[in-house]
């Protein structure tokens, strides 16, 4: 994988991830009993799409009714040190947000980015996996190797991602916006896009596992996935983000990629050992 230098970007998120608030300053007060209210309900609820999400959040093939997936297993870790359960919300994914708002669960984690725009609305926990993006093409594909390279042409992507932003940056790509990851891939398998622009984990996922698809290029624009708060739930955030700490140095996240095959070097940049 390409490195690219992540250093500045990731200082801005601890930043964000140690604010009391990352969004608009409120003169009210408000108790924050985030932290209490998980644990005297002994439940954790966690907000994810479950459709095309291998390997976040997936049902097991195996098992149907039962999930799977690194964010399962990042999930499970935290209620354990936080002395609850998780519980999984399955959620839409452009309904995470302003459901997590809404209040109808507790945090939203599933390969969620942490984009200016939403640091404006919700608050970041500290960055967790270290993701970039990666095109795809039919096999037959000449001739597209890099970002320039999707100038005139029709490029599909999953709404409400840094793809998407990175895609409506260049005005001479025409971008075609789905709700679902699996739609993307499925578009371009059959004619109807010219590539498919996504993170490199979803992409190894459901590109390069289709014979008809593959993966061109050098990953590009690194970022950060975060777990998503309330804007009133310092001390819940303040709780995950010292076990998401405790979880890099002592090798439990490390351990968890590993076993999903999506452990790189790039996870180093943000204290995963």
């Amino acid at each position: 994988m390409k490195t690219i230098t992540v250093l500045p970007l990731l200082l801005l998120f601890l930043l964000m991830a140690c604010k009391p608030n990352n969004g608009p300053i409120n003169d009210k007060i408000v108790s924050d009993d985030s932290l209490e209210s998980v644990k005297r309900s002994g439940v954790i609820r966690w907000g994810a799409d479950v459709v095309g999400g291998e390997p976040y959040v997936y049902e097991d093939p195996k098992n149907p009714g039962v999930y799977i997936g690194f964010e399962v297993d990042i999930a499970a870790n935290i209620a354990k040190q936080l002395g609850v359960k998780p519980e999984l919300v399955i959620d839409p994914w452009d309904n995470l947000i302003p459901d997590l708002q809404k209040g109808d669960f507790d945090i939203a984690m599933n390969g969620i980015e942490g984009t200016e725009d939403r640091a404006k609305i919700v608050m970041f926990s500290e960055p967790y996996f270290v993701y970039a993006q990666q095109i795809t093409v039919r096999q037959e594909t000449q001739g597209i190797n890099k970002l320039e390279d999707l100038k005139g042409k029709t490029v599909a992507t999953l709404s409400g991602t840094a793809a998407e932003d990175i895609l409506r940056s260049i005005p001479q790509i025409l971008v075609k916006i789905n709700p679902e990851i699996i739609y993307s891939y499925q578009d371009l398998e059959n004619g109807k896009v010219d590539a498919v622009v996504l993170d490199s984990i979803i992409a190894d996922a459901y590109g390069i596992t289709n014979l008809k698809l593959k993966n061109t290029g050098e990953p590009f624009g690194e970022g950060f996935y975060i777990i998503a708060f309330r804007q009133n739930q310092v001390a819940l955030r303040d709780a995950i983000n010292n076990i998401l700490k405790r979880m890099k140095e002592n090798g439990e996240l490390r351990a968890i990629y590993e076993k999903w095959k999506i452990m790189n070097p790039q996870q180093a940049s943000i204290g995963i050992r």
